[in-house]
């Protein structure tokens, strides 16, 4: 965590509840994005270094190698997030006692809201390849510890649906007809991974391992 996300989890949880605009919902996604990256990682690194596992052991490298990587974006995610909604905010308060200044602020609010839809979008992109990671973990990794692939799996989607919201609550601000057809094409892209990861956890818990 960093300084404007609270520098810590518990002062980011105080941030989070705090009459503050940020940081908010969007922020929480990348967190629970960067817990579910975590526990696909520790799934597959309890399951390398194991004879018995010898024949998945490039795989669950393979598997630790992406989330760690996408463990290591997440907090920046969750800045990146508050920075944007910050600017979304901050669009909405320029004056408008002219024609140029409603002009100019309409085209800030449009910016500042496809730059809000961005960021989200990058959140719910990564988290729909953490549940694909958590899938092959789930059947492949130590069955002792699958039920962290499967908590990973929950997080993930979790991301992708808050990530739905705010992409949605931004499209209506764009008016760019073009732009909000490509972010609604990519976050269709990362809707298609939500039953994926209700597949994921089903899987877990049919397995008696949960």
């Amino acid at each position: 965590m960093t300084e404007s996300t609270g520098g810590s989890l518990a002062g980011f949880l105080d941030a989070l509840g705090s009459s503050a605009s940020t940081p908010g919902g969007g922020a929480g996604a990348a967190v629970a994005l960067g817990m579910g990256a975590a526990l696909v990682a520790m799934t597959a690194r309890l399951t390398t270094g194991r004879r018995r596992f010898r024949a998945v052991q490039a795989d669950m490298e393979r598997v630790i190698e992406r989330c760690d990587a996408i463990r290591g974006s997440a907090l920046e995610l969750a800045e990146a997030d508050a920075a944007a909604y910050g600017d979304v905010m901050a669009a909405f308060g320029l004056p408008r006692g002219s024609a140029d200044e409603r002009s100019s602020r309409q085209a800030a609010i449009a910016g500042a809201s496809e730059q809000a839809s961005r960021v989200p979008l990058r959140v719910a992109a990564a988290a729909a390849e953490v549940i694909e990671l958590a899938a092959e973990t789930a059947v492949k990794g130590n069955p002792n510890v699958i039920s962290d692939a499967g908590a990973g799996a929950a997080l993930a989607r979790t991301a992708i649906r808050i990530c739905e919201m705010n992409v949605q609550a931004n499209l209506g601000s764009i008016g760019d007809a073009a732009v909000c057809d490509e972010l609604s094409g990519e976050l269709a892209k990362a809707l298609a991974a939500r039953d994926a990861a209700d597949g994921v956890v089903d899987g877990v818990l049919g397995s008696g391992s949960a």
